[in-house]
C-alpha cells in the first residue's frame, strides 16, 4: 500500500481552475509503444466534443471500461505519452494488483446518470 504524506495547502480559488468533468469512455485499446502498458481512452464529454487520454489502465478490461463514465481533468493540456497525445487525465485510484514500479490505476467513477460534459465540483 502506497502511504505518503498530504500535499501542499492549495486555496479554493486555486482549485476552482481546475476543470473535472463527466466523460463517458467509447473505447479503450491497449496502447503500443509506451513506457509502462497503457489504454488509449477516448472520451465522449457530450457538447465538449472529444478527447483522448493514455493512461495505466491496462489491468482494468477494455469490455469494463466501455460505456463507464469516468471522471477526467480537461485543461491541462497535452502531453505526450509514447507515440500517443494525451488530451485528458482520466482520475483514478491504484490497481491492487499494480506493479511497485508503475501507477496501473481503477478509474474513478461519476454516477452513469450523470450526462457527458458535467462539470465536477
Amino acid at each position: 500500500m502506497e502511504t505518503r504524506g498530504l500535499k501542499a495547502q492549495i486555496t479554493p480559488g486555486k482549485f476552482d481552475n481546475v476543470d473535472l468533468r463527466v466523460a463517458r469512455v467509447s473505447a479503450a485499446p491497449l496502447a503500443d509503444g509506451t513506457r509502462f502498458p497503457c489504454r488509449v481512452l477516448a472520451l465522449d464529454l457530450g457538447s465538449l466534443g472529444q478527447r483522448v487520454s493514455v493512461g495505466q489502465y491496462a489491468l482494468v478490461a477494455e469490455s469494463e471500461l466501455v460505456g463507464r463514465t469516468v471522471v477526467a481533468c480537461v485543461n491541462l493540456g497535452v502531453r505526450e505519452m509514447g507515440p500517443y497525445r494525451s488530451e485528458a487525465l482520466v482520475l483514478g485510484t491504484r490497481h491492487p494488483q499494480s506493479p511497485a514500479d508503475q501507477a496501473q490505476a481503477v478509474p474513478l467513477l461519476a454516477d452513469p446518470r450523470s450526462p457527458p460534459g458535467t462539470p465536477i465540483f
